[in-house]
C-alpha cells in the first residue's frame, strides 16, 4: 500500500489561550470551580502549555461554554461532516484522483456520534460514489489514525478496494464538559477541532514521491484503561485523563517502536523521520525522553500542538501532511499514536 497524499480542514476561527482564559472567567462556570480549580485553570492557560491558539467550531467562544447535550450534539452534526469532507476533496485533489476514484472510505471519531454513521454524510458531500466500502470506526480515541489506515491496507491487500480514503474528525468542541476533576479541566484547556485525510492506493501514482507501507504494530493496555478514555456524566461525554497518561504514552511508544525495530531487523538510527501524535506538552517531553530523541526530532509535533492544540485523531494525520511537504528525507518514517485504552500504535513506512 502506498499513501499518496495527507490533507487536512479546521474551523475558520482561531482562539488564543488568552482569549479561552478571559471567556472561561466569565462564564458562569467559574465561580462555581473550588479555589484549587480556579488556580489550576490560570496555570494552564496562562502558562507555557505548548498551545498557542485552538480552532474551535464556535460562533464565538462564549459558545464554549453552553454545556447542554443537544447544544453539543448539534455542533457534532454540524461540524464534523463539513470538515471530514473538506479534508477528504483536498486528499483527492492532493493525489491527482476524482472522488469517482474512491472505492473505500474508512472514517474515525469518538467526540460524537450519529446513526447512520458518517461515512453516509461525508459521501453525499463529497460525491464518493455509492457502492464504494464504507466504514464508521469509533472508539479508538486520540490513537485512531493508525488503526483506521490499517483497515485500508487490509481493504487494499485483500484486493477488496484500490484506492480509499481514511479520515479522523473530531469536534472536541462537542465534548467539553467543566468540573473539579483536573483531568477534566485541562482536557478543556487543551483539545481543539479539526479533521486529516490520507488517501491510500494499490499502487504508485505517477511521479508523485513514494512512500510505502512496510508494517504496523500496536499495544493494548486494558490495565490502564482508566487513565484516558470517556464516561457519560449529565448525558454528556466527560474525558478522564489520568496524569500519569504522559508516562503510560511514552512507555507504550517506546514498545511499539523495539518491537517493530526488532521484527523489520533495523536500527533507531535508521529512522529518517518521527511522526508523532502530540497529546500536549508532557507526553512529547516525556516520548523525546524515553525514545531518547532530539527536540527537533518531534518538531513538527510541536508547532501543530502550538497552531492546533490536541486535536485528538487527526493530529497525527497533520503531522504526516507536514512530513510528506517537507518533504522529510528519504529512508524508514515511524508514525505513533496513542489514545483511549490505552492503546498505542505504530506504522513503519519507507519514503523513496
Amino acid at each position: 500500500m502506498y499513501l499518496l497524499s495527507a490533507s487536512h480542514a479546521v474551523p475558520e476561527r482561531s482562539y488564543t489561550q488568552g482569549d479561552c482564559l478571559k471567556a472561561f472567567q466569565a462564564s458562569t462556570h467559574y465561580d462555581q470551580l473550588s479555589r484549587s480549580s480556579q488556580t489550576l485553570l490560570k496555570k494552564v492557560l496562562a502558562a507555557d502549555n505548548g498551545i498557542r491558539t485552538r480552532r474551535l467550531a464556535l460562533s464565538s467562544i462564549e459558545d464554549a461554554f453552553v454545556l447542554n447535550p443537544d447544544v453539543l450534539h448539534q455542533r457534532f452534526v454540524q461540524y464534523a461532516p463539513r470538515l471530514a469532507s473538506d479534508s477528504i476533496l483536498k486528499a483527492i485533489e492532493q493525489a491527482g484522483l476524482h472522488t469517482g476514484d474512491i472505492d473505500g472510505l474508512i472514517v474515525s471519531t469518538c467526540t460524537g456520534y450519529l446513526c447512520p454513521g458518517l461515512t453516509s454524510y461525508i459521501s453525499e458531500r463529497t460525491g464518493i460514489r455509492r457502492n464504494a466500502i464504507m466504514l464508521d470506526l469509533v472508539g479508538h480515541g486520540c490513537g485512531a489514525a493508525i488503526p483506521n489506515l490499517r483497515t485500508a491496507h487490509a481493504l487494499i491487500k485483500s484486493g477488496q478496494a484500490a484506492k480509499v480514503v481514511s479520515v479522523c474528525v473530531e469536534v472536541c468542541s462537542a465534548a467539553f464538559y467543566i468540573d473539579n476533576d483536573p483531568g477534566v479541566l485541562i482536557s478543556a484547556c487543551l483539545f481543539g477541532d479539526g479533521a486529516g485525510a490520507v488517501v491510500c492506493s494499490d499502487a504508485p501514482a505517477g511521479d508523485r514521491r513514494l512512500v510505502e507501507w512496510v508494517d504496523a504494530s500496536s499495544f493494548l493496555r486494558t490495565e490502564k484503561r482508566d487513565s484516558l478514555r470517556f464516561e457519560h456524566r449529565n448525558g454528556m461525554l466527560r474525558n478522564i485523563l489520568s496524569s500519569e497518561t504522559p508516562v503510560i504514552a511514552a512507555e507504550s511508544a517506546q514498545y511499539d517502536l523495539e518491537h517493530m525495530l526488532e521484527k523489520a531487523g533495523l536500527e533507531k538510527g535508521m529512522i529518517q523521520a518521527w511522526i508523532t501524535h502530540a497529546g500536549g506538552k508532557r507526553v512529547l517531553e516525556a516520548l523525546t525522553d524515553r525514545m531518547g530523541l532530539k527536540d527537533a526530532d518531534l518538531s513538527i509535533s510541536r508547532t501543530l500542538l502550538r497552531d492546533y492544540g490536541n486535536i485528538s485523531s487527526p493530529f497525527v494525520l497533520l503531522a504526516l501532511e507536514h512530513h510528506l511537504q517537507l518533504p522529510s528525507p528519504s529512508g524508514f518514517w515511524w508514525m505513533n499514536s496513542f489514545g483511549a485504552g490505552f492503546s498505542s500504535h505504530g506504522i513503519l513506512l519507507k519514503a523513496y
